[in-house]
């Protein structure tokens, strides 16, 4: 929560993907079990265990909600209350859930990972073949065309900048298909979007660019990049988002 002055302004920044996420109800019912990574004060934690379809009358989908955090008492305790959260203080980078998950949900949390393949690979492991993974994640530096000035801020315990790329090579090689996949990055935002699934190979240590091309673990536009360049390049990517249109990312 640390990028937020608050727990609200952090869960009105997570409803903006899940409030589109909203309108897909198939992708709904096939949910079981879910995991929030750094879940902070369980508000997001919350939002998916107290969810109902878009019936009428509504029906609740009763999720198991595993929250996550390194200091649980963080979390509003009428939350913590919930009968289908269970609290588990812990280390996300290790294997803390007690079973596989049908979906990862980490809102600003995986930039504090100390060792950031570990715990890509960690998580890859907590999902069920096919499960979603959706994070989260800000760029300490990026290009704000509002002020025409280059934005370069860190916070404490953050020591690694992520840009897209990076990103999506890190979950490529770590085990999650790059290609029918989603990322988004708003102009004049730092944020990064990912929505990624587990694939059925597993982690690809030492993998190059190449590599994921012949796999098709990558979408087009990168390996059109790759083939013509020799490595990826930002100016080149066009990704998709979950409002299914397309995007090309700049910085």
């Amino acid at each position: 929560m640390a990028q937020f002055s608050n727990p609200i302004y952090s869960h009105e920044h997570s409803l903006e993907v899940l409030n589109l996420l909203y309108n897909y109800d198939d992708f709904f019912d096939n949910l079981q079990v879910i995991a929030d990574m750094g879940c902070g004060a369980g508000l997001d934690s919350q939002w998916w265990a107290t969810l109902t379809t878009r019936d009428d009358p509504p029906e609740p989908h009763n999720y198991l909600v595993y929250a996550v955090d390194q200091n649980v008492r963080q979390i509003e305790p009428e939350i913590a209350k919930l009968e289908n959260i269970s609290v588990i203080e812990g280390d996300f980078e290790e294997r803390v859930i007690p079973r596989n998950v049908d979906l990862i949900w980490a809102h600003d949390s995986f930039q504090y990972a100390k060792n950031p393949l570990k715990c890509l690979a960690t998580w890859k492991a907590t999902l069920n073949v096919n499960g979603m993974m959706i994070m989260a994640i800000p760029q300490t530096t990026y290009w704000d065309h509002n002020r025409s000035q280059l934005i370069v801020s860190n916070h404490s315990n953050q020591y690694y900048s992520y840009n897209l790329l990076n990103l999506m090579y890190m979950l490529a090689i770590s085990g999650f298909d790059c290609r029918d996949a989603y990322f988004y990055r708003k102009e004049n935002s730092p944020w990064l979007y990912a929505c990624v699934y587990a694939s059925e190979h597993g982690p690809l240590p030492g993998a190059t660019w190449y590599d994921l091309a012949d796999r098709n673990l990558i979408n087009d536009s990168i390996i059109n990049s790759v083939n013509r360049y020799g490595y990826a390049r930002l100016e080149d990517t066009v990704v998709v988002w979950l409002d299914k249109d397309f995007y090309q990312i700049t910085n």
